[in-house]
């Protein structure tokens, strides 16, 4: 399901792990999670062709932060544009520039935040990568799309359970070298994963950058074709969409609650030819769900400028 910024393993198949939908009212029961599957690092030699889990090359490693943008600037800008509309939410964030291979702004960027919705992301490379980054059959890819543009929990599901559960977070961590991405601690809370800004920029590299042509366009053909409203019904234009509202996106939002917090998190590339990759996690107290959208939107314009946009 997509709650926060959406609003809302390994072993392999044989697996199973009971098919729980992450929403912010359900209870998730407890199972125990497969054990990990060995995957090769990035940069090791490549396994035989017909293995599972042959890879694109290694991403190369972020570049230190730009001298061009005002830093403090940018944090105090967002800093107040957030803290105007809920002052005790926490918001980390990283805006990347793939032309110029540096990070425009950085705050908090290593902290955890629940994924929600945005663990689909490794949960659709799982699946290209179990097929050797060979494009699925029509109805693979007819979940993914539905998955990703539409934030359909049903569909994470059954590919969560497909894959062996947390063990395709582990599974992914690993191929993408991701520091601060861990899998739920219950194993059918998929919304529970733990992702850092800095870890979901590298995703989001490795979607642009490394991915064979057809499964990119797969994915990133599901990320700039999200509708307005959710599968579950929520409007899933906060953070990059409403906040960035003059120029190309292609996004995965997530929202919901973990624990006592809610949690809403804007992913995706922005811009032409998706120069820009833009990070905005959020979490503040349950009670404030209703607000927590807003306070994505408003980092993301307070950010709209770094990336060729206009704040709305």
């Amino acid at each position: 399901m997509t709650v926060l910024l959406c609003i809302t393993g390994a072993g392999l198949a044989s697996a199973a792990v009971a098919p729980i939908v992450h929403r912010a009212t359900a209870e998730a029961g407890q199972t125990s999670a497969p054990p990990a599957a060995s995957v090769p690092l990035p940069g090791s030699p490549p396994p035989p062709s017909s293995s599972p889990w042959a890879s694109p090359p290694a991403i190369v490693a972020s570049t230190p932060v730009s001298a061009v943008v005002d830093q403090e600037a940018t944090v105090a800008r967002v800093k107040q544009a957030t803290e105007a509309v809920l002052p005790d939410a926490q918001v980390s964030y990283e805006v990347f520039d793939r032309t110029t291979g540096s990070i425009v702004a950085s705050q908090n960027a290593d902290q955890q935040v629940a994924s929600m919705s945005v663990v689909k992301l490794l949960i659709a490379l799982d699946v290209l990568a179990r097929n050797n980054w060979t494009i699925p059959d029509a109805g693979t890819q007819q979940q993914l799309h539905q998955m990703l543009a539409n934030s359909d929990d049903e569909i994470a599901n059954e590919l969560w359970t497909a894959g062996g559960g947390p063990a395709i977070v582990t599974r992914m961590a690993s191929l993408l070298r991701l520091t601060g991405t861990a899998p739920p601690g219950d194993p059918g809370e998929w919304g529970d994963t733990k992702i850092t800004p800095q870890d979901m920029v590298t995703v989001y590299r490795y979607l642009a950058d490394q991915l064979p042509k057809t499964d990119q366009d797969l994915i990133l053909g599901a990320l700039s074709d999200a509708p307005n409203v959710a599968a579950d019904g929520f409007d899933q234009y906060f953070g990059i969409p409403n906040g960035m509202p003059d120029t190309s996106w292609a996004i995965k939002q997530g929202w919901g609650t973990s624990g006592a917090n809610a949690v809403m998190n804007s992913t995706g590339l922005v811009g032409p030819n998706w120069r820009y990759v833009v990070v905005v996690l959020s979490a503040a107290p349950v009670r404030s769900y209703a607000t927590l959208p807003a306070v994505v939107t408003a980092a993301a314009g307070a950010l709209a400028t770094l990336v060729g946009s206009t704040a709305s």
